[in-house]
């Protein structure tokens, strides 16, 4: 059996702001992983909370001052808080976790394992990450599961694929630290879709990120009509200021000929075709993932489906226009 030491040490970070629903469970469970517990640490950064967040971790920091830490994030965005970490950060390791979700029991130990099996056949590797399980709070919240478990909606792999693979994004993800503070940390510019744009960057130095769909997390998906559209327009704003910032993907361009695509049609008969089938392709989609999951409200997807890309084609058009002052 393996000496505690030749275990890596792994700092794990955590924005968190009003998330005393969520807060509590999240850090129970990284608390009970099987994981030597001298081995890693729990850096939480509070975003400034109004409800009992910070009550919530200070009592954990309490219980467990050798694991959780309390921190404050005065500047309140996510990004601030994963720099704060990095810089924080005792271990060689590092992982960014949401507040809004929990790890299983396993989680840090997969996340290590895997790393250093495919560290030992690809030396640029750089993070990995794993599955993610969606739940539900009520029926919005299924339906917005639906869509990004479909890959019309344009979501990373990482929320419908089963099967190991290099990716261009990962999710709640190990990454190596001494990557991370060679390529710079997180860019504080995107106060949105940081993680996005910090696994662009490390693809675009040459290195590697792997999915393993056996490191598994729960997410709350979004429960409210007001945070759903928020969350879909600061998605097509992301990849807008990504171009800005020198990324490129002819898949980005999509929002744009979406948009186009609609005011054209009343000018050119023969868009309605191409029009028709986009549909046909939503009813498809609402018909599959009806039987594969068994929600009938999969048959509700291509309306929703169609507010969904126009609300990412807004957000990307702001985001080309406005820059980051774009999201909301």
């Amino acid at each position: 059996m393996a000496k505690n030491s030749e275990f890596p040490f792994v700092t794990v970070i955590i924005p968190a702001y009003n998330e005393e629903r969520y807060i509590g469970k999240c850090l129970k469970e990284w608390v009970n992983q099987d994981y030597p517990k001298d081995r890693y640490e729990i850096l939480v950064y509070d975003g400034m909370s109004t409800d009992r967040t910070a009550e919530i971790v200070k009592d954990f920091e309490r219980r467990y001052p050798d694991l959780v830490k309390y921190r404050k994030n005065p500047k309140r965005r996510q990004v601030y808080a994963f720099n704060m970490g990095i810089r924080e950060a005792r271990g060689e390791f590092f992982i960014i976790f949401g507040a809004h979700a929990y790890p299983e029991r396993n989680f840090l130990r997969k996340s290590v394992e895997t790393f250093l099996k495919v560290k030992a056949e690809e030396p640029k590797l750089a993070g990995v990450g794993g599955k993610i399980i969606k739940l539900y709070e009520n029926r919005l919240a299924k339906l917005v599961a639906l869509i990004y478990s479909s890959p019309l909606s344009g979501a990373s792999s990482f929320w419908f694929e089963d099967k190991p693979h290099f990716a261009k994004t990962v999710a709640f993800a190990l990454y190596d630290k001494k990557i991370a503070e060679e390529i710079g940390n997180f860019d504080e510019d995107m106060i949105v879709g940081n993680d996005f744009e910090f696994n662009l960057r490390i693809n675009k130095r040459g290195y590697k990120l792997f999915f393993n769909p056996e490191i598994r997390s729960y997410y709350y998906a979004r429960s409210t009509w007001k945070g759903f559209l928020k969350q879909t327009f600061n998605y097509g704003a992301v990849k807008a200021v990504a171009i800005r910032k020198g990324y490129f993907s002819p898949l980005w361009l999509a929002p744009l000929g979406f948009l186009g695509f609609e005011v054209l049609i009343p000018f050119w008969r023969f868009l309605v075709p191409l029009f028709a089938l986009y549909w046909i392709a939503l009813l498809g989609e609402g018909v599959r993932l009806w039987r594969k999951t068994g929600n009938v409200d999969a048959l509700a997807l291509p309306p929703v489906m169609w507010l969904f890309h126009n609300l990412i084609s807004i957000g990307f058009i702001a985001g080309l226009i406005f820059g980051k002052k774009a999201f909301r």
